[in-house]
């Protein structure tokens, strides 16, 4: 059997575990799964050890398992750092699977692995070797499960900036954002061939959280233009497939979503929970693989908007 037949096979269950989670969390809170814990950077989930931010999927996971959970600290640990912290994971605690993407370097002609390029030339296998990913899955408990190990941020960071201050911040942060022009007029959009947002006026809106979200919305998708993470959904113009459009609908709900919650504005918004059953649906009826590459990218949306220099 060919080495990477089981990557694959192993690959195919970690996408379909990632698909259980997000429709699981979408029966059970709606949007509001994609809710961060809290609001400002120092709230997202980081690695107890590493003191690294949590990428991808496994933001929406943790701030999910937070949420439910109720716990004081977003940061996490595996068994094996809490033991050498000389830590004790808690009796009957539940871990949280997170997921990472491995990439590597496979020489078929020596049948080796490699982690870096260097590695392969060095053991002379560069000519036959190729790029290879696989999701690997690591098991983590927050610190409130265990005894013995103490928080290295202070709890849930208390903002004193407004919500609308704060969005405010985050768009003149966007700083390749495309142009924004509000008119009287019922639809919002983003044109990738103008780089434009165009916005109803903020009286328009019933509250004016829900301006700011759906503006969100719109900024999540002008992240996938040609000139910044060039995503497919937006950055091609003609022959567009409606599971183009669902695949960036995902990226867009879930990143507004979370830059929503971010900054502190009002999440609970009836007429977004009125077609959570309809994005269930769609998810459901996605490939698991799809599912992944949507919420990854969402991730990355929202990274290049807050990190924008």
């Amino acid at each position: 059997m060919h080495p990477f037949f089981n990557l694959f096979i192993m690959k195919k269950a970690i996408e379909e575990k990632v698909k259980e989670i997000l429709l699981n969390g979408l029966k059970k809170q709606g949007l509001s799964w994609f809710k961060t814990w809290g609001i400002g950077t120092e709230s997202m989930p980081m690695n107890h050890i590493s003191k690294k931010v949590y990428r991808g999927f496994n933001v929406f996971i943790l701030n999910a398992e937070m949420n439910d959970n109720g716990y004081e600290h977003n940061e996490w640990i595996t068994f094996k750092q809490c033991s050498e912290q000389n830590g004790k994971v808690k009796k009957g605690s539940k871990s949280t699977e997170i997921f990472y993407w491995h990439i590597g370097i496979y020489c078929p002609i020596k049948k080796k692995s490699f982690k870096t390029w260097n590695d392969a030339k060095k053991y002379g296998a560069s000519d036959e070797a190729y790029d290879f990913y696989k999701l690997r899955t690591y098991r983590v408990f927050n610190i409130a499960q265990c005894e013995g190990i103490k928080p290295v941020r202070d709890a849930k960071p208390v903002v004193d900036v407004e919500p609308i201050e704060s969005a405010e911040i985050v768009i003149q942060g966007f700083t390749d954002r495309p142009q924004i022009r509000e008119v009287e007029q019922s639809k919002a959009y983003y044109s990738p061939v103008k780089d434009l947002v165009v916005m109803p006026k903020k009286n328009q809106f019933d509250k004016v959280d829900n301006f700011y979200k759906t503006l969100f919305h719109e900024l999540v998708h002008s992240t996938g233009h040609s000139d910044r993470l060039n995503r497919k959904g937006v950055s091609t113009l003609t022959g567009k497939t409606e599971n183009m459009y669902a695949f960036e609908e995902l990226i867009a709900e879930s990143g507004a979503m979370m830059l929503s919650s971010f900054v502190g504005l009002d999440t609970c918004d009836k007429n977004s929970q009125a077609y959570v059953n309809g994005w269930i649906k769609a998810v459901d009826q996605s490939p698991a693989k799809a599912i992944v590459s949507a919420l990854t990218q969402s991730s990355k949306a929202t990274d290049y908007i807050l990190s924008s220099k």
